[in-house]
């Protein structure tokens, strides 16, 4: 399995870890779980996962005496393709923990990636063990506390904390920490633009090309539902310019679709139809939400030809 590396420490520890699998599964586990901070730094997020299902495809369902938390961060990184029973495992490691998490990375991802299955007093009470860290497991506390669908916190105090975390991660330089902060903050504020347009300035230097066109998307809606066409239009285009560059067709369909109903607004109704004929003439499952609402929009357009 390729375990990707973007640098030449990244590639030496790569290699550390496929040479450990193979000899010494506990060394292999230890590098993943002290590499975690930095592939988090550089949203490396594949490059964890597959270094992660390489050591836990050696390990199956035996955690190594004294290495529970390694064990748990190997299976929050693979947990995409990690076996029931590790996840079951990995569960269990935290519930048997009682004090702080000893890797500052651990709380955050534990919170993303098994949080929304939890109730939210379980999600708190790894939180509080956690509050007392260092100050970037304190930011993440926040981002987590504010973060939607983990805690109960009433909108108005996720929002304060969301901006706690936020104003956190800037002064520790976290840009990944910072675009998480964002991208929850948009969903709980009553005008998201601003905070969209902050979060897209960090995804384009985070080179998130993904994250980049649905935020365009998103703050090109925004703008048409205000009015704004030209400004509407703009967001659309140059999210479609990215997808196409990228080959995200999910993000091309939807700015395929803002930009018909941006058409539409302005009277365009040929370059509207033009825009959803090509996500209808797509049929990759994939794109079935997206057929459906170009097939929505277009009998809005339609009915707005038969009443011209």
């Amino acid at each position: 399995m390729d375990l990707g590396g973007d640098d030449r420490y990244g590639d030496e520890v790569v290699s550390a870890i496929e040479r450990a699998c193979e000899s010494d599964p506990r060394t292999a586990l230890r590098l993943v779980a002290e590499y975690s901070s930095h592939w988090w730094s550089q949203g490396l997020q594949d490059e964890a996962a597959a270094a992660a299902e390489r050591v836990l495809s050696i390990l199956g369902r035996s955690v190594p005496v004294g290495l529970d938390e390694e064990y748990l961060l190997a299976v929050l990184h693979g947990a995409a393709s990690a076996e029931q029973e590790q996840l079951e495992l990995a569960q269990q490691i935290v519930q048997a923990t009682t004090g702080p998490f000893r890797y500052s990375v651990t709380v955050l991802l534990w919170s993303l990636v098994f949080g929304p299955f939890e109730s939210a007093a379980v999600v708190e009470e790894v939180l509080a063990r956690n509050e007392g860290g260092d100050a970037w497991t304190r930011a993440a506390v926040e981002l987590c506390r504010g973060y939607p669908g983990l805690t109960s916190a009433t909108p108005g105090d996720a929002a304060q904390a969301l901006r706690t975390a936020l104003g956190r991660f800037r002064m520790l330089d976290d840009r990944w920490g910072m675009f998480l902060a964002l991208t929850a903050l948009r969903e709980i504020v009553d005008d998201p633009v601003d905070v969209i347009s902050e979060a897209l300035e960090l995804a384009e230097k985070l080179r998130a090309d993904d994250e980049s066109g649905l935020l365009l998307c998103q703050r090109g809606e925004l703008y048409r539902r205000h009015g704004d066409l030209d400004a509407a239009g703009e967001d659309f285009s140059w999210a479609l310019a990215l997808a196409e560059h990228a080959e995200l067709p999910e993000t091309a369909a939807a700015a395929h679709i803002g930009l018909a109903r941006v058409a539409r607004g302005c009277g365009d109704l040929l370059t509207a139809r033009e825009h959803l004929a090509v996500v209808l003439s797509r049929d990759s499952e994939d794109l079935e939400d997206a057929r459906y609402e170009a097939m929505h929009e277009l009998n809005l357009l339609i009915n707005s030809e038969a009443s011209a």
